[in-house]
């Protein structure tokens, strides 16, 4: 018969009860197992009037106490082999806290879950990696799990280094497996990459569920400038400053709403937009240059090899700028900059 989750903490409790008083104090308080929340070697050093040190020592002796007995105990060792299986099924890795919602149903720090831990550390097989600046704490069957996990993600983030572009979930399976990025028992999976996804700092998915390094704009914009950036690429086509502006709060990036002319000014400074008509605006890495239709009539006729005609020209310009034709035929009649041959085509004229 399987035992209720929530019996685990009374399970520990009774492990634990015929430690002496001060030594099931320190476990008790260390692992957080009638609170929750984990205490500090140096806030129990300072209860006892003892060194951190010294906390540490009576933590590791006590723990070896407690080792003798635990093939004994049958329903500690359920709980274990409860974990193992739940880990097993995200491919021997898993976030701390998606491992205790998949075992109590909550993630937060809560008795239960600080139970588990205790179960874990205790049982010794378990490897718990502590958060740093790349990875949250995470759970992994082994140390040489935790260690594959670690070399997998390294690799994954290299890869994105050398392609240097967001990807789909679909695509960035297949980068995966490109890569030869496999859990430690040599399988491809999707829950693999989840984890990875899951523990990573390093590696993120942005809101609309691309995959890429997080310290690119495109995972997790700054500013309003890279939010107009992701929603006007994602767009896929011009869009006016006011529409740019609706669609990054439309996009619910925050709370935070953004402001018209806020946008309006970011898509001025930044280089990655240009003005293509009234208020009408590109991303420059889609071909669009910056400039006034003058500018990039200039830049259409120094580029040709041959005059050009009107119809020419017009075609050009409309590919470049949301203009109509007056406006480029207006420009067109700058005879300071702009010579029309007898034929009606047109070159620029030498100074």
């Amino acid at each position: 018969m399987a035992l209720p989750i929530s019996s685990i903490a009374k399970t520990v409790g009774q492990l634990v009860k015929n430690l002496s008083s001060r030594n099931r104090d320190i476990i008790t308080r260390r692992f957080g197992l009638k609170t929750g929340k984990k205490e500090t070697l140096e806030s129990i050093g300072q209860s006892y009037g003892i060194t951190r040190e010294r906390v540490r020592q009576i933590e590791e002796f006590t723990f070896g106490q407690l080792t003798k007995t635990l093939g004994q105990n049958n329903q500690i060792n359920d709980f274990v082999e409860m974990s193992r299986k739940i880990l097993a099924g995200s491919s021997g890795v898993m976030k701390e806290r998606d491992l205790f919602r998949a075992f109590s149903g909550n993630e937060k720090d809560s008795v239960t879950n600080s139970a588990l831990v205790f179960c874990l550390t205790l049982n010794g097989e378990f490897y718990r990696f502590n958060e740093n600046n790349n990875f949250t704490s995470f759970w992994a069957l082994s140390e040489k799990h935790a260690g594959h996990f670690r070399d997998s993600t390294t690799a994954l983030i290299g890869a994105f280094n050398e392609n240097k572009a967001v990807l789909s979930m679909e695509n960035f399976s297949g980068m995966a497996k490109e890569n030869k990025i496999t859990d430690f028992e040599g399988r491809f999976s999707e829950e693999y990459l989840r984890a990875i996804l899951s523990v990573s700092k390093d590696i993120s998915r942005n809101i609309f569920g691309e995959v890429g390094l997080a310290v690119w704009p495109e995972i997790r914009p700054r500013g309003v400038k890279d939010k107009a950036y992701l929603v006007l690429k994602k767009a896929k086509e011009p869009r006016h400053f006011g529409e740019i502006a609706k669609l990054i709060n439309s996009t619910n990036f925050s709370d935070r709403k953004a402001n018209i002319q806020t946008v309006h000014n970011e898509l001025i400074k930044d280089g990655r937009f240009v003005l293509i008509g009234r208020g009408l605006y590109a991303l420059s890495e889609w071909g669009y240059k910056p400039g006034t239709v003058k500018d990039v009539l200039i830049d259409i006729l120094k580029e040709s090899a041959k005059p050009l005609a009107k119809a020419e020209l017009v075609a050009k310009i409309m590919n470049a700028r949301r203009v109509k034709e007056n406006t480029i035929l207006l420009n067109l009649q700058d005879s300071k900059v702009f010579k029309k041959g007898g034929d009606g085509t047109y070159t620029l004229k030498k100074v």
